[in-house]
């Protein structure tokens, strides 16, 4: 599988973990490096931060579809789960929203909308690298310390193969990032 398909994800995982204390409307985050960077009223809070820690974020596949995929695959990947730990520096958090969202993206992806209101948030990504194009609409609610948030990502491949997966995901403060 390659990185790019994993990326609209790994996206949707990072921007669980933003909330706000004040609702928030049509806060967008600036493009990613190398993209065009949106207007300047467009640059999202600064309090719309989440808290430095040890997060667990599961995301379970809830569908892929692809044309023409043969009957025996149908469900094929439905109800697989990955979870991992990151540790959420202070540093990083002080780098602000924009650097979070795009982590670990070189600069593939880029907000088109990005909103958060009232401890939801809605958004969409597009990510381009390889020959294939993604785009992940995401949606959930969001506090200081987790999310729930449901996102769906179409692809299209250069050789004019598309497709969609769907999955959802939980993300969680557990604690303190470990010393060391």
């Amino acid at each position: 599988m390659k990185p790019i398909r994993l990326a609209p994800v790994a996206a949707a995982a990072a921007l669980a973990a933003c909330s706000g204390d004040a609702p928030r409307t049509g806060e967008k985050a600036a493009a990613a490096p190398g993209a065009a960077a949106p207007p300047a009223a467009a640059a999202p809070s600064p309090g719309l931060m989440p808290q430095a820690g040890l997060y667990k974020t599961t995301i379970t596949m809830t569908g892929l579809e692809f044309p023409g995929m043969p009957p025996e695959m149908e469900g094929h990947g439905a109800g697989l789960a990955r979870t991992l730990e990151t540790c959420l520096t202070q540093a990083e958090v002080d780098k602000g929203l924009t650097a979070l969202l795009t982590r670990g993206q070189n600069g593939a992806c880029r907000f088109e909308r990005l909103a958060f209101e009232a401890g939801a948030f809605e958004g969409v990504m597009v990510c381009e690298a390889d020959g294939a194009t993604t785009r992940t609409t995401m949606s959930g609610t969001a506090s200081a310390t987790g999310a729930d948030y449901t996102a769906s990502t179409g692809m299209s491949f250069g050789d004019g193969v598309r497709g969609t997966m769907t999955v959802a995901g939980q993300h969680r403060r557990i604690g303190d990032c470990p010393a060391g």
